[in-house]
Formats: structure tokens, sequence, C-alpha cells
């Protein structure tokens, strides 16, 4: 609200203009009246208001003597003069000091309100421009920095670091840049991060050493001095989480490393930018560096697509058989995997939408309750493109895999065996070994082998083509032809599918299927 204060003689004209006109509603309020100018200048120097009505002939020091003691004193009040028609050509004199405007008594009412409208706009402006001079130092620093920092393709006297370097009183030595990124949570507003941006602005707004500035989408810090080690970084990232996490925003940030001279100050800009765009694969809560201490994963640069896939139908086998502690283990070796052969984020995204999806669509005909059963607990499978990192994405996958194990195996809990005859009443037709399901147990091959053969009476293998023979002859019972049918029932090589036919059957796959 704009503060006014009231000055005149009659006791009537001051109450009289603070019932009648609707001060509130035009974003005004009467914070005093005055009966002359001795008793308006005590009146002022308590409320310091912005606009000042005075009537212009008063005993005492009149409105004229009051309004050139105020401009003496270097007020900037506005100031709307009342005057009788007699006193019109004397008011005139009052234009050396920069009156707003003059009203005859009686006041018009509407008259009135017409000058404190303009009044309103006049003094709104006044207070942008005003603010706008106060934050000029602010801006100029920034436009400074930003000009350092991304510095244009063709260089010119007008863009010389050294010069900008120089009018931000950067002294010869080494400084380093340090990018933040806000990470806004689901249906983050504009305003909400606006706050967060602020609440840094505000806290680094008096710092000589780190000087702040805004370069969409980040936050920075020019360092004077350059982040020494480990511990400051982190000190520097708790600082930093201080003051945006209590806004309801997480973070990430990069230090670009020192460079020599501020001059090169865009070196470590460029840096702390470049790595801020990997900042998925590091993890959280560090502050990301050129080295590769917080990445998740150190890719070798070798990788090995076949131990990908191998990992994958491990990871599958684990899930149906319930082995929930050796799920963490293959989901790690998968992204490791991945990120040797240099997969992108993407990539591995796309990878783990794609198993979970396969889980899903491989169990749903034997478990058709298991999709509704996963979605209660657990948001879509396509949210994991949402994922911010690395390790969230993989919490998320591991979760999930093993909230579907624990429903796949809850009637035989602990008995491996039935888990194991279970799985292979399903997946026959797959390349199953003993090997790769005794480490999903953690037991010895030899141990594994000797528990199935005592529980089932035969070997595994042996236990194995049996049923793969049963579901054969359930195929060429159906006419289908002997080479579908071995592949259909997971022998690739129709002579050896042959030889395994007439050692259960006694007869071979062409003679049944004529006599069936």
């Amino acid at each position: 609200m704009i503060k006014v204060l009231i000055v005149d003689d009659e006791p009537k004209l001051r109450e009289g203009l603070r019932a009648l006109i609707p001060w509130e509603q035009l974003g005004f309020t009467v914070v005093a009246t005055a009966a002359n100018g001795l008793q308006a200048l005590e009146k002022y120097h308590i409320h310091y208001p912005e606009l000042i009505v005075v009537d212009i002939r008063m005993p005492g020091m009149d409105g004229l003597e009051l309004i050139g003691e105020l401009r003496n004193e270097g007020s900037t009040s506005h100031v709307l003069i009342l005057s009788g028609h007699a006193d019109f050509d004397y008011a005139k004199r009052a234009i050396g000091y920069r009156i707003d405007g003059y009203l005859l008594k009686p006041v018009d009412e509407e008259e009135m309100i017409s000058l404190l409208e303009e009044l309103r706009e006049t003094i709104d402006r006044e207070d942008r421009f005003s603010r706008w001079n106060e934050e000029e130092p602010t801006r100029n620093r920034e436009s400074l920095l930003r000009a350092l920092l991304q510095p244009p393709a063709e260089e010119s006297g007008e863009d010389d670091p050294g010069k900008q370097a120089a009018a931000l009183g950067l002294a010869p030595g080494r400084v380093e840049v340090v990018l933040i990124e806000l990470l806004a949570p689901a249906h983050a507003t504009e305003d909400e991060e606006r706050k967060a941006i602020a609440a840094v602005e505000q806290h680094f707004a008096g710092s000589e050493d780190r000087l702040l500035f805004v370069l969409p989408p980040y936050i920075g810090l020019l360092l004077k001095e350059p982040l020494q080690d480990g511990m400051c970084r982190e000190h520097l990232m708790e600082e930093l989480a201080g003051l945006i996490c209590p806004c309801g925003f997480n973070f990430a940030a990069a230090a670009g490393g020192a460079v020599p001279r501020p001059e090169e100050a865009a070196e470590s800009f460029n840096a702390a930018r470049d790595l801020l765009r990997r900042a998925f694969f590091y993890r959280k809560g560090v502050m990301i560096t050129a080295d590769s201490s917080g990445l998740l994963f150190t890719g070798s640069g070798e990788a090995d697509p076949e131990q990908v896939t191998d990992a994958e139908s491990r990871l599958l086998l684990a899930v149906e058989t319930g082995s929930r502690t050796a799920i963490e283990p293959l989901v790690q070796a998968i992204n490791a995997e991945l990120i040797a052969a240099g997969g992108g984020e993407q990539q591995i995204k796309d990878t783990f939408v794609r198993i979970l999806s396969t889980v899903l669509a491989r169990l749903e005909p034997v478990y058709p309750e298991i999709r509704n059963n996963t979605a209660k607990r657990f948001p879509p499978i396509g949210e994991l493109y949402q994922s911010r990192y690395l390790e969230d994405l993989q919490e998320q996958s591991v979760a999930f895999l093993a909230e579907i194990a624990g429903q796949m195996t809850s009637g035989v809990k602990g008995n491996e065996i039935k888990k194991i005859t279970e799985l292979i009443q399903r997946r026959y037709n797959e390349n199953l070994k003993l090997e790769t399901l005794s480490e999903l147990f953690s037991y010895n091959s030899a141990y594994l082998g000797k528990m199935f053969k005592n529980t089932t009476g035969e070997y595994f293998n042996t236990y194995l083509d049996k049923v793969r023979i049963e579901k054969a002859k359930e195929f060429l019972a159906q006419g289908m032809k002997v080479y579908e049918v071995a592949e259909k029932v997971g022998y690739m090589n129709s002579d050896y599918f042959n030889a395994k036919f007439r050692k259960y059957v006694g007869t071979s796959p062409s003679s049944f299927r004529k006599n069936n």
C-alpha cells in the first residue's frame, strides 16, 4: 500500500477526505493527518509517506513552506495541493517544488480518484525502476560472468575474457566453475522452481569468493578458490542441499576442475556441463568430477554381448525360481556390461524396460493375476524412463523383480527341487543347465544334482529329457512335423531328437506320429 499523509487546518476536511475516498481500494493507506506544516514535518519523519495531500494556506508553516522544507531534505514524496479559488495563482508558485496535481476546494471525489489512479501507476513505475537500479550491479556482474563463461565464436576486443575477468575483480590465479541442475519433483510448478533458485541466489548474493550466476537450466558458481579435495566438495554439497532440498527439489552438481587463469573459466564451465549430462551414471548426492570416483560402475571399454544375454537369461530364471538374492547381482552385472560396452542412458533404460516387460509376458500365461498384483505395489514399467540416476533405476528394477519372484514361489518356499521341476515344466524348450540353477540357489552343482536325484529319482538331464519327450508326443499327436517338434521342445538337432525319442519311447518320432 502507498502511504498517505493528509495536511489541512480544517478538521472536517481532513476527516472528510479520509472517509470520502476509497483509499484501500485504490492501493493507498492514510497513515496520519496533520493540522499544519510543523505537525506534518514531525509525522513525515515517523511514517515517510509516498504521497502528501496538503492545503496551500495554513497558520504557522503553510503548504508551500512545508513542501520547500521537505525538498531541501531530499524528499521525493509526491504532492497533491488543495487550494481555494483565490489561492490558485499562489499555488502555481509551487511548480518549482515538483507538484503532482492541484485540487480546488471543495474536493471533487471523481477528480481526486482519477488523480490518485494516475499517481499509483507513476509510483509503481518508480518502484520498479528503483528496484531495477538496485539490482543493476548484480545484473552487470551476471552479464559479465555469462560473457566470460560463454564467449562468442568470434573474438572481439569488447569480448576480451581478460577485460571481463578484470571487471569482475578476478585476480590472476586458478578458478573453478561448479554447475548445479535442479531436479524437479513430479508436478513441480515454475513458482516453486523460482523459489528454489531464489534461495540459492540469496545465500550467495554477498559472497566475494563465490560468484553466482544463472544460465538455464543451470545455476552456477565461479569459485575464486577451487575445491581442494573431496572434503571441500562434500561440504559444498551439504551447503547446497540445505538450501535446495527444503524447497522440495533435489539437485545434481558438477565441478569443472580448476583452470590456471580466470580468462580460461569457460573451459571449466564446459567440463562441468559435460559431466552433468552424464549425471545418470554417478552416485546420488556426490559432487560429479572428472575422475571416476563417483561413478556407480566404471566401464573398461571391453564387453561381451554374450555375457549380457547370458545374464539376462539367468535373471529371468532367478525370478521364476524365486532366487531373490541372485537378482541384484545379475542386475548389476547387466549394467556393468552395458556400460563397459559404452551403452548410454537411453539404451540402459530400454534394456530394463524390455527385461521387466518380458518377465511379465513370460509369466502371465501361467499366472494371469501377476500383472495386477504387481501393479498394486509398483508404478507402470514405463516410469523407469523417468529415473534420474542409474542407482534409482537399479533399485526400482531389483524391487520389481524381487516382488514377482516372491509371488512365483509363495507356495513352495524353501523347496528348491519343487521350484526346479515346476520351472522345467514351463521352460523345457529352453537351454536349462544344472550349473546355472545351482548358482542361483547358491549350491554346489554336484550337491544340487544329488538332491535332485534323491527327490525325483532321476538325474537332472534325464528328468529334463523325459519332460521334453512327453511334450513332443503331444505335439506329434497333433500332426506337427518331426523337425518342428524337435525345435519346439528344445532340440536344435533333429537327429539328436530322434535318438532321444527312440531311447525313451522305443520307436521313432515318425512312427509315433503315424500311429497316433
